[in-house]
């Protein structure tokens, strides 16, 4: 409990305002993409107030990734081809009840499509690399990944707390949100769940990156590739949303070294923000060529960014209509093909015992179908 006290008393100082006597809404009726009704800044105003409803059931809320970890374990979903019927409803902070898999657990972003009128004053602004979003889940000694539709894409040591069966932090947990670049084996690290058994999902964003800095540097195993650790682990650098920093920021081309990899685009992270499951207002994404239109000429940026704009660019309301409707089209085939291998192993079924190798030949090959569609959308949809 003295960790838990430590952690409340830090939540405390960087609160703004005091708990509400307000019972929290459901946060789902909130998270409304683009062109549907309520603007993003009175949705912004409404989550807000719902967070300090929320905060007298703190300490309740906290454990809720930690109980999904665990249940997940339990059940070993993660084994190849096995599929688990057994689905109970599970509180997760922020998530509301959620089946038995790490489907819909990161906090992802809406576009941008209106500057705030706090921007900089309580945003942060993150670059983010091209790769792909992943959930990293690291305990009782080893660490696995999964992509944001819960779908388990590699394992390995590192050196977080539980991460690999090398040291005294082996049999514990923690829950990071990330981009891995597969060329360069890095993981850069954007936010936490969960850091060495501590819940950090009702924390602050300003708390949960102060926290993340500070911790991720008592732990030197992760910058280098050994025994402990088989992939570096970086954190990308989150600054204040002023145009003085966001001058500094894009005026620099490449953003990292060597163009590897390169700058994929911006999240904006509201600073009193929770950490919650799914869409949300109070993360923005925008791509850099996008930055003058939205949020002002006063901007300094590189030529090289402005390169970038596609060349049939119109502006973003038209770019983001063609995105989601591109993203449908990738959506409606995938689910067409799952249907049709489906209903393939359903007739392999029926036809009796002496097909079962064939069968089981049928349904790893559905999977890894469903992977390689899955890889396309990540990497197309990955704000």
């Amino acid at each position: 409990m003295e960790d838990l006290d430590i952690l409340e008393k830090a939540l405390k100082n960087l609160e703004a305002t005091e708990a509400s006597e307000e019972k929290a809404s459901n946060f789902e009726s909130l998270y409304k993409n683009w062109g549907k009704s309520g603007s993003q800044e009175e949705r912004r105003k409404q989550l807000l107030e719902n967070q300090k409803g929320q905060r007298k059931n703190k300490i309740d809320n906290f454990r809720g990734i930690l109980d999904l970890v665990n249940a997940v374990e339990e059940s070993k979903l993660f084994k190849p081809y096995k599929k688990v019927p057994y689905r109970p409803n599970i509180y997760v902070s922020g998530f509301h009840k959620t089946c038995l898999t790490y489907s819909n657990v990161l906090m992802l972003s809406e576009w941008m499509i209106e500057k705030p009128n706090d921007f900089a004053t309580n945003w942060y602004v993150l670059p983010c690399p091209k790769g792909i979003r992943l959930l990293v889940v690291a305990n009782h000694g080893t660490t696995k990944f999964y992509t944001k539709r819960g779908q388990f894409k590699f394992e390995c040591n590192t050196g977080l707390p539980g991460g690999n069966p090398y040291n005294c932090y082996r049999r514990n947990c923690c829950v990071l949100d990330c981009f891995y670049n597969e060329k360069n084996n890095t993981v850069y690290l954007i936010d936490m769940l969960a850091w060495n058994n501590q819940p950090m999902t009702d924390g602050e964003t300003e708390f949960r990156q102060y926290w993340m800095k500070t911790q991720l540097e008592d732990f030197p195993d992760t910058k280098t590739i050994n025994k402990k650790n088989k992939v570096i682990i970086k954190l990308l650098p989150m600054m204040p949303c002023t145009s003085q920093f966001l001058s500094f920021l894009l005026s620099t081309y490449p953003q990292f070294e060597d163009n590897n990899p390169p700058l994929d685009g911006l999240l904006f992270y509201h600073k009193r923000a929770h950490y919650v499951a799914g869409e949300t207002p109070l993360v923005g994404w925008l791509y850099p060529y996008m930055i003058p239109e939205v949020l002002g000429e006063d901007i300094t940026m590189h030529p090289g960014y402005m390169s970038e704009k596609p060349d049939d660019y119109v502006n973003q309301a038209e770019f983001i209509k063609q995105f989601e409707e591109k993203l449908s089209k990738r959506y409606r085939r995938f689910t067409q093909n799952t249907e049709m291998e489906t209903e393939s192993n359903n007739e392999i079924v029926t036809s009796g015992s002496q097909l079962e190798g064939t069968k089981e030949i049928k349904n790893q090959e559905s999977i890894e179908t469903q992977d390689i569609e899955l890889d396309i959308e990540e990497k197309s949809d990955d704000k």
